[in-house]
């Protein structure tokens, strides 16, 4: 019964778009909450140093990639119209850090017949996420200074019996390399878990002091004009609470597969809405 139980804590995290919310859904699908009753869990400044420090590496490797032209993999260049593929980033998408977890996936994609501009369009389009991202229940743009968006998700999913809605600001940083390359960095500002949402007696609890499903979250995405469509690649990572030790063992393939799977209807839901959004650009014309 135990573990049925906290087998519930995994909380799926199913979309992100292409530069800010797929991220954090992405990552929500690999956390955990310490028990069937959810109990508080503290963010401690060593965890959120740590978290810090390996965020700002991926940070490093990625800029390079795209710097040296290494993001865009051949074998996702040459796969067919929106295969996506997905991989952990590291050894198996989850890494250790003092009281908490970093959790680390990749995916990529190709859409087929469609422009850079149908992408961009789609990712600037943040006030109609939710209509593009089932977990998103509500989003807005709060502000946009240059190249700079700051977004407001309000991101809800269930799973076993156990549901989270979290209120997440982000800054999302796009940068222009040429006229076929775009990259962004997304940081999210602020995260909060929201009880009784919705209701009259709905409450924000204080970042980092809750029951640390989603603590930080970073995503790195990389779009590509390239043969026809346009390329992408999505890079997410995540802080969460650790998982309780004696479940280890147990959840956290749970969580792997969770972590890859969402990666992946993200990166479709997103394909979709381009292609749809290409659809539309040609009866227009």
């Amino acid at each position: 019964m135990a573990a049925d139980a906290d087998v519930h804590q995994v909380v799926r995290w199913d979309s992100y778009n292409v530069i800010t919310r797929r991220a954090l859904l992405q990552t929500l699908a690999c956390t955990v909450a310490a028990g069937g009753g959810v109990t508080a869990a503290d963010l401690r400044d060593e965890t959120r140093r740590a978290y810090d420090e390996y965020a700002a590496r991926a940070t490093q490797r990625f800029v390079e990639r795209v710097r040296n032209g290494t993001v865009a993999k051949p074998e996702a260049r040459a796969s067919r119209d929106r295969d996506v593929l997905v991989s952990p980033a590291g050894e198996d998408g989850i890494l250790s850090i003092p009281d908490g977890l970093v959790h680390h996936w990749t995916g990529s994609t190709v859409i087929r017949d469609v422009s850079l501009q149908d992408a961009l369009d789609v990712s600037y389009d943040y006030d109609n996420y939710r209509a593009i991202y089932k977990p998103v229940i509500a989003s807005r743009l709060l502000g946009r200074d240059g190249n700079t968006f700051r977004v407001r998700l309000r991101i809800k999913e269930s799973s076993g019996g156990l549901s989270a809605t979290l209120d997440v600001t982000s800054r999302i940083e796009y940068s222009y390399p040429d006229d076929r390359d775009v990259y962004s960095i997304a940081t999210s500002d602020e995260i909060r878990e929201i009880r009784d949402a919705g209701t009259a007696s709905e409450r924000s609890l204080p970042s980092g002091h809750d029951s640390g499903y989603l603590w930080r979250a970073t995503t790195f995405n990389y779009l590509a004009s390239r043969d026809g469509g346009v390329f992408v690649e999505s890079e997410a990572l995540g802080l969460s609470r650790r998982f309780p030790p004696f479940l280890t063992w147990f959840i956290e393939p749970i969580a792997r597969r969770l972590g890859r799977a969402s990666v992946e209807r993200s990166l479709r839901d997103f394909s979709q809405a381009v292609a749809a959004r290409a659809r539309q650009r040609d009866k227009k014309d």
